[in-house]
């Protein structure tokens, strides 16, 4: 398994030209052509945007839990002749989104023979799932150890981006092409969970599950250690109202309301919300060396209506697994070339190799590297 569903819907792009004359297309997926004027756009799009370079950046970082960084999108050539100039992209850069364009065009395929389509409501959810995944990234990252550092955060006043700051600075055909591939995506992992992409298909998904979409009203206590939590719950046992233990705990608020699967995903996936009884307070939970003690107060039934987005997301995640699959398999059976300029298709890795060294021709400006390289010598000579 190369990477997961999420990068492949979140690290859309294209790759920037490496020398004036390149063939049309920078690679051909079963056929399909991903052309190279397609690629320059997205490029451009991608350079002219520090927010969506932060976005991608800060994606990367938290998915793979501090072990990746994207590469800068150009390198020399950058700003030589002035505004008009037109720069250079790092070979890593090139090899890393070409390697994402293949994963999308695969799923593009993968959804077209399974008759997947999508309708123009699925477009509208579409968009508003990756602004929210993009507000959730960035809000995210400002928690962590890259939290200070602008690359990732583009933030000076310690307040994270929102996904519609983000989308403002990159063209509106760029975003409706990241929008198309994440409804596409969504619908194919409803399709391979069993159940189907229509709206007709979810709501009968709701219909079988829908105490499992019910609005529970919960209390939660953090604490600090096992044996705090396990000091709460006895207080509760001896008849102190959880509402008032919680208050107490490390961390713990007032009863908030929502339904069940977005209260799951707020907690500890070995923790089963939906089987705890109303009223009762659960066992201490393990929650990464903190522990909670969650409470449903009250639980009523929830109209498709307002459940109908979290449906789609509990449908989609069980389609997951059956969708990543799909998608190694066809990188593995699936006839690929890529230009050299950009790299090598390595089938057994599913994954395109970036070239090492550039041939002098292949470089937009190659005096700029001279430039580069002279300047980095006399600086190493004056040291």
């Amino acid at each position: 398994m190369k990477r997961l569903l999420v990068l492949l819907i979140v690290l859309a792009g294209g790759v920037a030209a490496a020398a004036l004359t390149v063939p049309t297309n920078a690679a051909e997926v079963n056929g399909t052509s991903i052309s190279q004027a397609s690629l320059n756009s997205d490029v451009s799009a991608i350079d002219g945007s520090a927010y969506y370079q932060c976005y991608l950046n800060s994606q990367a970082y938290l998915s793979s839990s501090g072990g990746e960084q994207l590469p800068p999108v150009t390198g020399a050539g950058k700003g030589q002749d002035g505004a008009g100039d037109h720069p250079t992209a790092t070979s890593a850069f090139v090899a890393t989104y070409l390697d994402t364009e293949v994963g999308h065009q695969l799923v593009l395929q993968l959804a077209d023979a399974r008759h997947v389509t999508v309708t123009p409501a699925q477009l509208t959810d579409a968009r508003a799932s990756l602004s929210g995944q993009i507000s959730q990234v960035m809000s995210e990252v400002l928690q962590t150890a890259q939290g200070q550092n602008v690359h990732y955060s583009c933030s000076v006043t310690g307040q994270p981006l929102t996904g519609e700051e983000v989308l403002s600075t990159v063209p509106a055909s760029f975003v409706d092409q990241q929008v198309q591939f994440v409804a596409t995506a969504s619908a194919l992992q409803e399709d391979l969970a069993g159940v189907g992409s229509s709206a007709t298909d979810l709501e009968g998904y709701f219909l079988r599950h829908q105490a499992e979409f019910d609005t529970a009203c919960w209390t939660v206590g953090v604490y600090s250690s096992q044996s705090a939590a396990q000091a709460s719950a006895a207080e509760v046992a001896f008849g102190t109202p959880f509402s008032q233990v919680a208050a107490k705990a490390t961390q713990g608020g007032p009863q908030t309301c929502e339904m069940l699967p977005i209260i799951a995903s707020e907690l500890p996936s070995t923790f089963n919300v939906a089987s705890l009884p109303t009223g009762t307070v659960s066992a201490p939970i393990d929650d990464n060396g903190t522990y909670l003690l969650v409470q449903i107060t009250s639980r009523t039934p929830t109209s498709y209506a307002k459940a109908a987005p979290v449906v789609a997301e509990v449908v989609q995640e069980e389609g997951a697994k059956a969708t990543q699959a799909a998608i190694t398999a066809a990188e593995r059976h699936s006839s690929v070339s890529i230009d050299p300029r950009y790299g090598v298709w390595l089938p057994e890795q599913a994954t395109v190799f970036r070239p090492l060294t550039p041939a002098t021709s292949d470089v937009l400006n190659p005096s700029a590297n001279e430039a580069a390289v002279t300047s980095a010598s006399a600086s190493a000579s004056s040291g």
